[in-house]
């Protein structure tokens, strides 16, 4: 009893002063934080996530889609299974650190050959618990563990990522279809106004108040459009197999909820209020999916020179045998076949021919690269938020022009028509007033779509919005 005592005082005292080798973890201080704030114009307000957040834009088609593409898209159903990837191998880095137990039996026989002396068959029968245990002296297996919960939180930040970019994707592809679908509406009803200034003009002509010139310009402009219609709907249907793939469903399979909905981001009138966009905190830098997972790698890397220093100094390990042993099968499990063993060993390493101090070496450098790597990412992190801001607050200011400049331009073409079949202006007045007409029009439609695309963009810059999240089966939270 006392020797027991012993031996667990002993791994008391080794658990006890157990220590973690290696440099501790501190994020790197690239850029001071007022000059993220200075350099991306930032202003202390109350940020509105509704404004750049997909899911807030009233529009229940985009919303399905994001559901059905955040449940059943490969990339998504991926990142899953590499974040139980990471969780197993984090769980088998803490059982590492417990004592490993096996049950177990053998049967040993032995017979002597002549040249020992003495010949004499031997035969053992043992069953019982073997234990064994490598003492985390250093904290290697610590490391191991801080680097598997990295390795984790990295596989949760890359899925955040794939989520803001799937969900932006399948936004900016339905924005260019429903775009599209409103460019096709448009030239199809342009095409019955130019068609009825040609029948027009075809009157004219024959009535002799018009001339060839007038005539075939009519023609051309009436089969300019026809002509633009075909392109149109060639982009529709590349626009719905685009959404079939972003979603993980087969082409055609959501075109009949697709054709449903008649009112949608393209038909309203841009509402939202752009003004808090640079009430944004500098945390918003950080807290980028892409940065945490750049920042979670690097946390790895140091773990893993932790782990390297560790692999250079003693390690102790213990394990112990608890059971029976008996030379005839029927007393094994006897009161007096029951034996125990331990056997406590430690381990240097002295000369490796330098092998561990290049792997810390190896470790270091890899740590030096993860650091350019999360600087790299900070730095294009930065950059797109501002690009995304100017975008967004420039295509804003060019939408409400064009809205204007439509709106007058249609009134301008309207009373050319009046003019023009009343005969008091010719016919070349009207056509460039419907040319200046339909590509007001077209103008105002793309920049509507491109409005709501560089919100999308803006909203991917920074990372996504904290009011909308999803579990593993696509449900909404």
């Amino acid at each position: 009893m006392i020797r027991k005592r012993k031996i667990i005082e002993c791994m008391l005292c080794l658990i006890l002063s157990a220590c973690m080798v290696g440099p501790d973890y501190e994020r790197p201080q690239f850029f001071d934080n007022e000059a993220i704030e200075k350099a991306l114009e930032l202003k202390v307000g109350q940020f509105d996530e509704s404004v750049v957040d997909p899911f807030l834009f009233q529009d229940e088609t985009l919303n399905n889609l994001f559901l059905k593409a955040l449940k059943s898209a490969p990339d998504i159903r991926s990142a899953y299974a590499r974040i139980e990837q990471a969780h197993a191998l984090l769980q088998s880095n803490i059982a590492s650190v417990f004592p490993s137990f096996d049950i177990g039996g053998g049967y040993n026989y032995k017979k002597t050959g002549r040249n020992m002396g003495t010949l004499f068959d031997e035969n053992i029968y043992q069953a019982g618990l073997s234990v064994a245990w490598e003492v985390d002296l250093f904290g290697q297996k610590r490391r191991a563990i801080e680097a598997g919960s990295a390795k984790e939180r990295e596989m949760i930040a890359a899925l955040k990522n794939i989520q803001v970019s799937l969900i932006s994707d399948v936004a900016t592809t339905y924005l260019n279809l429903r775009m599209n679908e409103k460019l096709c509406k448009e030239s199809r009803a342009d095409l019955k106004i130019q068609q009825a200034l040609y029948d027009l003009t075809l009157d004219k002509y024959h009535s002799g108040l018009s001339n060839a010139i007038e005539l075939n310009q009519a023609r051309y402009q009436l089969e300019n459009v026809r002509a633009s219609i075909p392109k149109l709907e060639e982009q529709i249907e590349l626009n719905k197999n685009a959404l079939a793939l972003l979603v993980g469903v087969l082409p055609g399979q959501l075109d009949r909820e697709l054709n449903q909905d008649k009112n949608n981001l393209i038909t309203k009138t841009f509402k939202y209020d752009l003004t808090s966009l640079n009430e944004l905190s500098v945390d918003v830098v950080y807290n980028r999916p892409d940065v945490m997972a750049a920042e979670e790698q690097l946390i790895g890397q140091n773990a893993a020179v932790g782990q390297a220093v560790a692999e250079m100094l003693p390690s102790v390990n213990l394990s112990a045998f608890f059971g029976f042993e008996s030379l005839k099968f029927p007393k094994l499990f006897h009161n007096h076949s029951y034996a125990y063993g331990y056997e406590p060993t430690i381990n240097a390493p002295v000369f490796h021919f330098g092998a561990l101090y290049q792997n810390l070496m190896l470790q270091k450098a890899i740590k030096k690269e993860q650091q350019i790597y999360y600087e790299q990412v900070l730095l294009q992190a930065i950059n797109e938020i501002k690009n995304a801001l100017i975008s967004l607050n420039k295509e804003f200011l060019r939408y409400k022009a064009l809205d204007e400049a439509w709106q007058k331009m249609d009134e301008a073409a309207q009373l050319a028509r009046d003019k023009y079949k009343s005969g008091l202006i010719d016919y070349f007045v009207v056509l460039d007033a419907e040319e200046r007409r339909i590509s007001a029009q077209a103008n105002l439609t793309t920049s509507a779509a491109q409005l709501y695309k560089n919100v999308i963009a803006f909203y991917r810059a920074i990372g996504g919005s904290s009011l909308h999240q999803t579990d593993e089966d696509g449900s909404s939270r």
